[in-house]
């Protein structure tokens, strides 16, 4: 059984406009969905793991667009504002719809495929209708279409030794926004801590807020923690609190991750994914209520012919306990060959929830 990770535009609407988009390129899919009737289980896999690879550089576009759009709308007119907004919609929707109809897509040929038993020649399904179904689709009542966010408080810019700097800032509404469904009479502001990573580091970061009384949680101080890779603008943390409860602090914190060392096996030894597995199916229930996502690194050996990886062990954590432990019982249960005798191999794998 695999499943796809489920999709979630939220928390990212911000405004943006055409011209502050220069150092966003917007990501294409170079990847398509086979028909279900037509592929065989390693085919719909595949398709799997590009489209989860797809939604990354998805929604890095999307918070290249945020982490531009904050910088840039400091001071703006409203007038400049609400143009900027107009701009922002329509390059965000295109982006985010496209990928929300690939994913409807995928999951249509998905449950072809378990009712057909598939095929041995896959065909590419056409995914247009997906794709435009999605742009066509009516948000629910009360739903924002867009938010436009402000930047309430600049942090501290901190430079890295060797080169480079990261830099954090606090996000806000400008409008609230419902609290949420059970609470549809109260109003909320949305914060957020984005970090911009001017650096080729990798970086591992701890954030929290403060508020004036209590988010819409309960939580006095809300914290979060993400491991943020090179250059871009990323979202550390973000959460709700009613209208008039300030943020009273907030802070970031992040070091660089040590690089890890080279492996001693031989640049001409290669292995190959036998057996794959959908890295989704892996992904903790209690891990994606709570929003973590991050990539592991995993390392492990190889005996040559085709078998299980064996002293399989997390050497890049994802910060998260949980997704390492998911990583390394995914990679135990893929059959691998090598080129090699005993050899130490390396795959990462990216936990994610689809922006």
């Amino acid at each position: 059984m695999w499943t796809f990770v489920r999709i979630v535009i939220a928390g990212l609407l911000v405004v943006q406009g055409t011209a502050a988009f220069a150092d966003c390129t917007r990501p294409r899919p170079a990847f398509s969905i086979p028909e279900g009737g037509s592929a065989g289980e390693k085919d719909l896999v595949a398709a799997n793991t590009a489209l989860t690879e797809f939604g990354t550089k998805v929604r890095d576009y999307l918070y290249c667009l945020n982490g531009e759009t904050s910088q840039k709308s400091v001071g703006k007119e409203q007038a400049a504002r609400e143009e900027l907004a107009k701009a922002y919609v329509a390059a965000y929707n295109e982006a985010a719809n496209e990928l929300k109809g690939l994913a409807a897509c995928y999951n249509t040929q998905r449950e072809i495929f378990k009712s057909t038993g598939g095929g041995t020649k896959p065909k590419a399904a056409d995914c247009s209708s997906y794709v435009a179904a999605a742009a066509n689709q009516v948000p629910s009542a009360g739903t924002p279409t867009t938010t436009e966010l402000t930047v309430e408080s600049s942090g501290r810019t901190t430079e890295i030794p060797g080169g480079g700097s990261w830099l954090f800032y606090l996000a806000r509404d400008i409008r609230p926004r419902r609290c949420s469904a059970q609470q549809a009479a109260e109003e909320c502001l949305y914060r957020a801590i984005h970090v911009r990573n001017d650096s080729d580091e990798t970086l591992e970061c701890k954030g929290e807020i403060t508020y004036a009384g209590t988010d819409n949680k309960g939580q006095h101080t809300a914290t979060s923690q993400l491991l943020i890779t090179s250059r871009g603008t990323y979202l550390l943390m973000d959460g709700l609190a009613k209208q008039g409860i300030d943020a009273e602090t907030f802070d970031a914190q992040c070091k660089v991750r040590p690089k890890l060392p080279p492996l001693e096996t031989p640049a001409n030894c290669k292995y190959e994914v036998v057996k794959p597995v959908s890295i989704a199916d892996y992904y903790p229930e209690a891990a994606q209520d709570a929003g973590e996502e991050g990539p592991v690194v995993v390392e492990f050996s190889l005996s040559g012919k085709a078998a299980k990886p064996t002293d399989i062990r997390a050497v890049s954590s994802s910060m998260y306990p949980h997704l390492d432990e998911a990583a390394v019982k995914a990679v135990g249960d893929m059959v691998m060959s090598s080129s090699c005798g005993k050899a130490r191999y390396r795959l990462k794998l990216s936990f994610q929830l689809q922006q």
